[in-house]
């Protein structure tokens, strides 16, 4: 039997702005070819890269990001925040960061920095070195304090390629657009949340894995503008991380059930963190998708 992957730390960042129809979120579809989640719907996000300790960042220090984190390792906090930066850059062209006057940049910084990146690439890959080489010879530096961290999710076991992302959430920077990025994704939209889940559960070309179906369920219930959504969501820090368990023969059939479910193999630790508890808070695999129950 080979030897487990090993599991990958990565963020990802749900980007938000308000619409006539309520806030929306952006949302990218995986290629078909990815090796991870190919076909699903989700935010733009991605793992952390070597070169991420070389940024140059303002607005949070390195403990101050271990603290939003309630994490111990101060410079694994900060490379969780720079690496959200990179990757939602790369797969939305929204780059959170400031100038030299410290101005949060707006569209035509960002496309110099993209034509800057035109002959970076190798392939589909652009190196995060060479990402953060154009960031820095723009005079720029990432704004960490404009992401706001609200959960932490761990792939279930049962997964070969496994995942420990931070979820955090941001403002759409006046000034900026995010669009379709075609090396990242095949494809790339705005959404309420309850338009994404209502696409997702009639079967639509939306596809959500269950961390993303998640968020945006928490989403949909706020109901209120972008910033408050943010605040609402980031209110209680990130908690404890949510891994999920799957099991393949429940009474419903196939299941990712979550910590809070009394039938989560790890259920006692996590209502000793949280105190929450329910008989069923799952995802139930119907027709080639996964719904979400909670009763």
């Amino acid at each position: 039997m080979s030897a487990p992957l090993p599991i990958r730390s990565a963020a990802t960042v749900v980007l938000l702005r308000d619409a006539p129809m309520g806030p929306e979120t952006f949302l990218v579809r995986r290629h078909g070819q990815s090796g991870f989640m190919a076909g699903a719907t989700v935010f733009p996000g991605g793992k952390l890269d070597d070169a991420d300790v070389a940024a140059r960042t303002a607005g949070l220090t390195p403990e101050q990001c271990a603290q939003r984190l309630a994490v111990a390792d101060a410079a694994h906090a900060w490379r969780i925040h720079v690496a959200a930066v990179r990757e939602l850059h790369e797969e939305a062209h929204v780059l959170l960061a400031r100038d030299a006057q410290g101005r949060v940049v707006d569209a035509a910084v960002v496309a110099a920095i993209d034509a800057a990146l035109q002959g970076a690439r190798q392939g589909h890959q652009l190196p995060a070195h060479k990402w953060h080489e154009a960031v820095q010879d723009a005079g720029l530096t990432l704004a960490l304090d404009l992401l706001a961290p609200f959960a932490h999710w761990l792939t279930p076991r049962a997964e070969p390629r496994r995942f420990d992302t931070w979820f955090f959430a941001a403002l759409q920077p006046e000034g900026q657009d995010a669009a379709l990025d075609p090396h990242e994704s095949s494809d790339a939209f705005w959404r309420t949340a309850q338009a994404a889940l209502t696409e997702h559960d009639a079967g639509g070309a939306i596809l959500l894995p269950p961390p993303t179906q998640h968020t945006l369920l928490r989403m949909a219930e706020l109901g209120r503008a972008a910033a408050g959504v943010i605040a609402a969501l980031a209110q209680d820090g990130v908690g404890p991380c949510v891994e999920p368990h799957f099991e393949m023969a429940t009474a419903e059939g196939p299941a990712i059930i979550l910590p809070e479910d009394v039938g989560h193999p790890e259920h006692a630790t996590w209502l000793a963190q949280t105190g929450q508890a329910v008989a069923q808070s799952r995802f139930l695999l119907r027709e080639g998708r996964f719904s979400f129950i909670r009763r």
